[in-house]
């Protein structure tokens, strides 16, 4: 038998509902087309009602970018604890950082980062970015170390890294013809093998 849910519970759902709805339509029309009316009307809610989950249009960023960086960071801490070479983190890496940001929460957080009109929240978006390129950097420092990557630099590695696969989120739809796993695989033959037809 399911369980009730408790109050904490019920608002944490019923969050995630508004903040892929907003992100949603954050991503569709704009995020200054979008005011807090239209997600309230999304919502089927009043104004003030909605102000009991966020406390404004630029909060939906705010927990968007928590929610995002916190599960690639969760991924982080996963993957850099395996027993594996270097090489293998970035693949699994990938392939799980792929299905992280196809989520409209993620790509709204992708497409906003660092454009928060408060420069306090926007200076800590860029360090969250920041903090999480340095942690692929140090995988791939450690795979040139143990061989498994060849010797590079790490910085551009990571950087191309990060630019690729962000760049998902402007046209890499679910629906599409291409799976989220045809898409890892790829993605990951390229990383790993390059273009080259030797």
């Amino acid at each position: 038998m399911q369980r009730n849910l408790t109050k904490d519970e019920k608002r944490e759902q019923k969050l995630h509902v508004i903040l892929s709805n907003a992100a949603k339509e954050f991503i569709e029309r704009g995020y200054y087309k979008t005011s807090l009316d239209d997600i309230a009307r999304m919502q089927n809610v009043t104004k003030p009602t909605l102000y009991y989950y966020i406390k404004n249009k630029e909060d939906i960023l705010v927990k968007c970018e928590q929610i995002t960086c916190g599960k690639i960071n969760s991924l982080l801490d996963i993957v850099m604890a395996r027993d594996i070479s270097s090489l293998d983190m970035i693949q699994e890496f990938i392939n799980e950082y792929i299905k992280i940001i196809t989520d409209d929460v993620a790509r709204c957080h992708v497409r906003h980062r660092g454009q928060m009109e408060n420069k306090e929240l926007a200076a800590r978006s860029i360090k969250n970015h920041k903090d999480i390129e340095f942690r692929v950097r140090e995988i791939i420092r450690r795979g040139i170390n143990d061989g498994s990557i060849r010797d590079c630099n790490s910085t551009i590695l990571a950087i191309l890294l990060f630019d690729s696969l962000n760049g998902l989120t402007s046209w890499y739809h679910s629906d599409g013809q291409v799976t989220l796993d045809e898409l890892a695989e790829e993605i990951i033959a390229l990383v790993t093998k390059g273009v080259s037809g030797r």
